[in-house]
């Protein structure tokens, strides 16, 4: 069965809210990826494969950032491919990466481009602002200089 770019952006839709955000339902995670899904991130420096392997990414991520809300800003498609810029907001209030909780707000903004196989994500490459992230949680420090100053 093929799929629509309308299609495949409705799974990419459906898959932020209910994989990413907090209340949000991981159970979701067998319809909208297949068996042979390949989750690339190099933030996440680890191979994420199948739906387990992305559900346990999913929980991992909810257990260490509550009140998630990933915002979808623009999506871009063909027949096989969705290309998504989003925003992702939240709280810092579990463990992550060695740091502890801070309780802060954080905001993290990203790519993805999901290819996809009769309507189900085979193959996701993330590109998001990890250095952002680590410094909101105080897990790693900006150089004082800044590379361009006013």
């Amino acid at each position: 069965m093929s799929s629509t770019a309308t299609d495949n952006e409705a799974v990419v839709r459906r898959d932020a809210a209910e994989v990413w955000n907090s209340d949000g339902d991981l159970d979701v995670i067998d319809e909208v990826v297949a068996e042979d899904f390949v989750y690339h991130n190099p933030m996440v420096r680890a191979e994420v494969r199948g739906a387990d392997g992305y559900r346990e990414l999913a929980e991992r991520f909810r257990s260490a950032f509550s009140d998630v809300e990933m915002e979808i800003e623009e999506l871009v498609s063909t027949d096989e491919t969705v290309t998504t810029r989003y925003t992702t907001r939240g709280r810092h209030t579990g463990e992550i990466a060695g740091a502890e909780p801070t309780n802060e707000s954080i905001e993290v903004t990203g790519i993805v481009v999901d290819h996809f196989v009769d309507g189900k994500i085979v193959e996701r490459w993330v590109n998001d602002d990890a250095l952002g992230l680590f410094t909101q949680i105080g897990a790693v420090e900006l150089p004082r200089e800044p590379i361009l100053a006013d």
